[in-house]
Protein backbone atom coordinates (compact mmCIF):
# COMPACT_ATOMS: atom_id res chain seq x y z
CA UNK A 1 0.00 0.00 0.00
CA UNK A 2 2.52 2.50 0.83
CA UNK A 3 4.38 2.79 -2.89
CA UNK A 4 0.30 3.30 -4.08
CA UNK A 5 -0.43 5.95 -1.29
CA UNK A 6 3.21 7.58 -3.03
CA UNK A 7 2.13 7.25 -6.44
CA UNK A 8 -1.49 9.03 -5.15
CA UNK A 9 0.46 12.18 -3.87
CA UNK A 10 2.62 12.66 -6.98
CA UNK A 11 -0.89 13.20 -8.98
CA UNK A 12 -1.38 15.96 -6.65
CA UNK A 13 -1.32 18.89 -8.62
CA UNK A 14 1.46 21.45 -7.77
CA UNK A 15 -0.11 24.69 -7.73
CA UNK A 16 -2.44 23.54 -4.69
CA UNK A 17 0.08 25.15 -2.01
CA UNK A 18 0.58 28.34 -4.42
CA UNK A 19 -3.38 28.44 -4.20
CA UNK A 20 -3.49 27.91 -0.52
CA UNK A 21 -0.25 31.08 0.34
CA UNK A 22 -2.70 33.12 -2.14
CA UNK A 23 -5.12 33.06 0.61
CA UNK A 24 -2.53 33.92 3.16
CA UNK A 25 -1.79 36.99 4.27
CA UNK A 26 1.75 39.18 3.28
CA UNK A 27 3.23 40.70 6.89
CA UNK A 28 4.25 44.07 6.33
CA UNK A 29 6.16 45.64 8.74
CA UNK A 30 6.38 49.33 9.00
CA UNK A 31 9.91 50.97 10.69
CA UNK A 32 9.45 54.50 12.38
CA UNK A 33 12.56 54.87 13.63
CA UNK A 34 12.85 58.01 11.15
CA UNK A 35 10.43 59.61 12.37
CA UNK A 36 11.86 59.65 15.63
CA UNK A 37 14.83 60.63 13.85
CA UNK A 38 12.95 63.83 13.05
CA UNK A 39 12.14 64.53 16.62
CA UNK A 40 8.70 62.88 16.83
CA UNK A 41 7.90 60.30 19.13
CA UNK A 42 4.11 59.18 18.49
CA UNK A 43 1.47 59.06 15.90
CA UNK A 44 -0.86 56.81 13.52
CA UNK A 45 -0.24 53.75 11.34
CA UNK A 46 -3.10 53.25 9.26
CA UNK A 47 -3.05 50.27 6.68
CA UNK A 48 -6.35 50.26 3.75
CA UNK A 49 -6.99 47.71 0.96
CA UNK A 50 -10.24 47.71 -0.51
CA UNK A 51 -11.44 47.84 2.74
CA UNK A 52 -9.80 49.48 5.97
CA UNK A 53 -7.51 46.78 7.19
CA UNK A 54 -6.52 48.52 10.80
CA UNK A 55 -5.36 51.94 12.14
CA UNK A 56 -3.77 52.64 14.98
CA UNK A 57 -2.06 55.20 17.48
CA UNK A 58 1.67 53.68 18.96
CA UNK A 59 4.66 55.06 20.57
CA UNK A 60 7.49 55.41 17.65
CA UNK A 61 9.67 54.38 20.72
CA UNK A 62 8.12 51.36 21.39
CA UNK A 63 9.02 49.90 17.98
CA UNK A 64 12.43 50.78 17.38
CA UNK A 65 14.56 48.67 15.68
CA UNK A 66 11.75 46.25 15.23
CA UNK A 67 8.57 48.04 13.24
CA UNK A 68 4.90 47.89 13.68
CA UNK A 69 3.49 44.37 12.17
CA UNK A 70 0.58 44.12 10.11
CA UNK A 71 -0.83 41.20 7.81
CA UNK A 72 -2.29 43.00 4.54
CA UNK A 73 -3.89 41.33 1.73
CA UNK A 74 -1.57 40.02 -0.81
CA UNK A 75 -2.72 41.86 -4.11
CA UNK A 76 -2.91 45.40 -3.14
CA UNK A 77 -2.84 47.45 0.37
CA UNK A 78 -1.39 50.89 1.55
CA UNK A 79 0.41 52.06 4.66
CA UNK A 80 0.38 55.35 6.34
CA UNK A 81 2.30 56.85 9.14
CA UNK A 82 1.20 60.19 10.41
CA UNK A 83 2.58 62.30 13.40
CA UNK A 84 2.14 65.89 14.76
CA UNK A 85 -2.10 65.52 14.95
CA UNK A 86 -3.67 68.24 16.74
CA UNK A 87 -7.48 68.89 15.45
CA UNK A 88 -7.06 66.52 12.63
CA UNK A 89 -9.40 63.77 12.35
CA UNK A 90 -8.93 60.62 9.71
CA UNK A 91 -12.31 59.46 8.13
CA UNK A 92 -11.51 56.60 5.31
CA UNK A 93 -8.37 57.81 4.17
CA UNK A 94 -8.42 61.41 4.45
CA UNK A 95 -7.17 63.41 7.18
CA UNK A 96 -9.03 67.40 7.52
CA UNK A 97 -8.98 70.17 9.34
CA UNK A 98 -12.37 70.90 11.12
CA UNK A 99 -13.12 74.32 9.92
CA UNK A 100 -11.75 77.34 12.77
CA UNK A 101 -8.78 75.26 14.14
CA UNK A 102 -5.41 75.46 13.55
CA UNK A 103 -3.90 72.55 11.10
CA UNK A 104 -1.13 70.29 13.11
CA UNK A 105 2.40 70.46 12.22
CA UNK A 106 2.12 67.05 10.11
CA UNK A 107 4.81 64.99 9.01
CA UNK A 108 3.25 61.65 6.99
CA UNK A 109 4.71 59.35 4.88
CA UNK A 110 2.46 56.51 2.47
CA UNK A 111 2.60 53.85 0.38
CA UNK A 112 0.95 51.54 -2.16
CA UNK A 113 2.18 47.73 -2.03
CA UNK A 114 1.26 45.01 -4.09
CA UNK A 115 3.30 41.46 -2.81
CA UNK A 116 3.23 38.12 -3.60
CA UNK A 117 6.10 37.44 -0.60
CA UNK A 118 5.27 36.42 2.62
CA UNK A 119 6.89 39.26 4.17
CA UNK A 120 7.64 43.36 2.97
CA UNK A 121 9.30 45.64 4.96
CA UNK A 122 8.25 49.11 4.70
CA UNK A 123 10.82 52.05 5.81
CA UNK A 124 8.54 55.22 6.32
CA UNK A 125 10.18 58.69 5.77
CA UNK A 126 8.65 61.55 7.18
CA UNK A 127 7.99 64.31 4.94
CA UNK A 128 6.36 67.58 6.28
CA UNK A 129 3.00 68.50 5.44
CA UNK A 130 2.19 71.86 6.14
CA UNK A 131 3.59 75.51 5.71
CA UNK A 132 4.42 77.74 9.28
CA UNK A 133 3.90 81.03 8.72
CA UNK A 134 5.73 83.23 10.83
CA UNK A 135 4.70 86.62 11.09
CA UNK A 136 7.11 90.08 11.53
CA UNK A 137 6.03 93.38 12.80
CA UNK A 138 8.84 95.29 11.21
CA UNK A 139 12.22 93.18 12.79
CA UNK A 140 10.15 91.35 15.66
CA UNK A 141 7.97 88.73 15.68
CA UNK A 142 6.14 90.24 18.54
CA UNK A 143 3.78 92.99 18.04
CA UNK A 144 3.40 96.41 19.43
CA UNK A 145 1.57 95.97 22.85
CA UNK A 146 -0.94 98.31 20.94
CA UNK A 147 -1.68 96.13 18.13
CA UNK A 148 -5.32 95.95 17.97
CA UNK A 149 -5.73 93.01 15.15
CA UNK A 150 -5.67 89.31 14.94
CA UNK A 151 -5.59 87.57 11.61
CA UNK A 152 -7.38 84.93 10.18
CA UNK A 153 -6.03 82.59 7.75
CA UNK A 154 -8.63 80.96 4.82
CA UNK A 155 -7.39 78.63 2.27
CA UNK A 156 -9.07 75.99 -0.54
CA UNK A 157 -7.70 72.53 1.07
CA UNK A 158 -8.11 71.54 4.75
CA UNK A 159 -6.85 67.95 4.42
CA UNK A 160 -5.50 64.94 2.53
CA UNK A 161 -4.94 61.93 1.15
CA UNK A 162 -2.87 59.93 4.12
CA UNK A 163 -1.76 57.77 1.77
CA UNK A 164 -0.93 59.91 -1.60
CA UNK A 165 0.10 62.99 0.29
CA UNK A 166 -2.46 64.79 -2.38
CA UNK A 167 -4.05 67.70 -0.72
CA UNK A 168 -7.97 67.66 -0.28
CA UNK A 169 -10.37 70.30 -0.92
CA UNK A 170 -12.28 72.08 1.75
CA UNK A 171 -12.94 75.32 3.53
CA UNK A 172 -9.59 76.22 5.85
CA UNK A 173 -10.01 79.21 7.88
CA UNK A 174 -7.84 79.75 11.09
CA UNK A 175 -7.36 82.89 13.61
CA UNK A 176 -3.62 83.69 14.35
CA UNK A 177 -2.67 85.68 17.73
CA UNK A 178 -0.01 85.76 20.12
CA UNK A 179 1.15 82.82 21.84
CA UNK A 180 2.29 82.18 25.47
CA UNK A 181 5.39 84.15 24.40
CA UNK A 182 3.72 86.98 22.11
CA UNK A 183 5.11 85.35 18.93
CA UNK A 184 2.49 84.78 16.20
CA UNK A 185 2.34 81.50 14.13
CA UNK A 186 -0.33 80.12 11.85
CA UNK A 187 -0.20 76.93 9.79
CA UNK A 188 -1.34 76.04 6.79
CA UNK A 189 -1.96 72.07 5.48
CA UNK A 190 -0.45 71.31 1.98
CA UNK A 191 -2.40 73.01 -0.61
CA UNK A 192 -3.46 72.29 -4.33
CA UNK A 193 -2.69 76.08 -5.27
CA UNK A 194 -2.37 79.41 -3.60
CA UNK A 195 -6.07 80.56 -3.10
CA UNK A 196 -5.40 82.11 0.31
CA UNK A 197 -6.47 84.71 1.84
CA UNK A 198 -5.33 86.93 4.88
CA UNK A 199 -7.95 88.53 6.94
CA UNK A 200 -7.39 91.24 9.55
CA UNK A 201 -9.87 91.71 12.04
CA UNK A 202 -10.89 93.66 14.83
CA UNK A 203 -11.75 90.89 18.08
CA UNK A 204 -14.91 91.47 19.50
CA UNK A 205 -14.45 92.44 23.17
CA UNK A 206 -13.37 88.85 25.36
CA UNK A 207 -12.58 87.01 22.10
CA UNK A 208 -9.46 86.08 20.04
CA UNK A 209 -11.43 84.42 17.07
CA UNK A 210 -14.37 86.26 16.19
CA UNK A 211 -15.13 90.14 15.27
CA UNK A 212 -14.89 92.87 12.88
CA UNK A 213 -12.90 92.22 9.54
CA UNK A 214 -11.28 95.48 8.57
CA UNK A 215 -9.20 94.56 6.36
CA UNK A 216 -8.85 91.19 3.78
CA UNK A 217 -5.79 90.61 1.86
CA UNK A 218 -4.49 88.16 -0.79
CA UNK A 219 -2.10 86.48 0.31
CA UNK A 220 -1.78 83.77 -2.17
CA UNK A 221 -0.53 86.62 -4.41
CA UNK A 222 2.24 87.19 -2.07
CA UNK A 223 2.86 83.23 -1.84
CA UNK A 224 3.07 83.12 -5.99
CA UNK A 225 5.37 86.08 -6.28
CA UNK A 226 7.65 84.37 -4.06
CA UNK A 227 7.69 80.86 -6.24
CA UNK A 228 6.15 79.01 -3.42
CA UNK A 229 5.94 75.70 -4.29
CA UNK A 230 3.12 73.41 -2.90
CA UNK A 231 4.28 70.19 -4.74
CA UNK A 232 7.58 69.98 -2.41
CA UNK A 233 7.92 67.07 -0.72
CA UNK A 234 9.05 69.22 2.31
CA UNK A 235 6.87 72.27 2.40
CA UNK A 236 8.64 75.45 3.06
CA UNK A 237 7.79 77.65 5.88
CA UNK A 238 7.39 82.01 5.23
CA UNK A 239 8.20 84.74 6.78
CA UNK A 240 5.12 87.48 6.32
CA UNK A 241 5.78 90.91 7.45
CA UNK A 242 3.00 93.16 8.39
CA UNK A 243 2.86 96.95 8.79
CA UNK A 244 1.72 98.56 11.42
CA UNK A 245 -1.36 99.55 9.22
CA UNK A 246 -2.05 96.17 8.44
CA UNK A 247 -1.40 97.61 4.38
CA UNK A 248 1.75 96.26 3.62
CA UNK A 249 2.97 93.06 3.82
CA UNK A 250 6.28 91.66 2.34
CA UNK A 251 6.83 87.94 2.09
CA UNK A 252 9.65 85.90 2.67
CA UNK A 253 10.52 82.46 1.99
CA UNK A 254 12.42 80.48 5.23
CA UNK A 255 14.75 77.42 4.86
CA UNK A 256 12.00 74.98 6.80
CA UNK A 257 15.13 73.41 8.12
CA UNK A 258 15.36 75.98 10.94
CA UNK A 259 18.22 78.17 9.44
CA UNK A 260 18.03 81.43 10.90
CA UNK A 261 18.94 82.55 7.08
CA UNK A 262 16.81 83.24 4.45
CA UNK A 263 16.14 85.13 0.85
CA UNK A 264 14.01 88.13 0.67
CA UNK A 265 11.52 88.88 -1.53
CA UNK A 266 9.88 92.85 -1.85
CA UNK A 267 6.44 92.56 -2.53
Amino acid sequence: MAPALAFMLLLIPGCSVKELRDECPVYVTVLTDRFIRQGLSDGVVSFHAVEPIGREEISFLSYIGKGFLQPCPREYARAAVLSGLEHERIEGTTLYVPYGKQAGLIWSYGESFSVRADEYLIDAVPHKQYCLVKFLFDESPVAPPDYPWRFRIKAGCNGLDIYTMKPVAGAYSCPVGPNSVGEWYGVIPRQEDNKLMLEIFLPDAGSETEGRTDYVLDLGSRFEAAGYDWKRENLDDIAVRVGFTAAEIRVEVLDWTGDDTYRNIEI
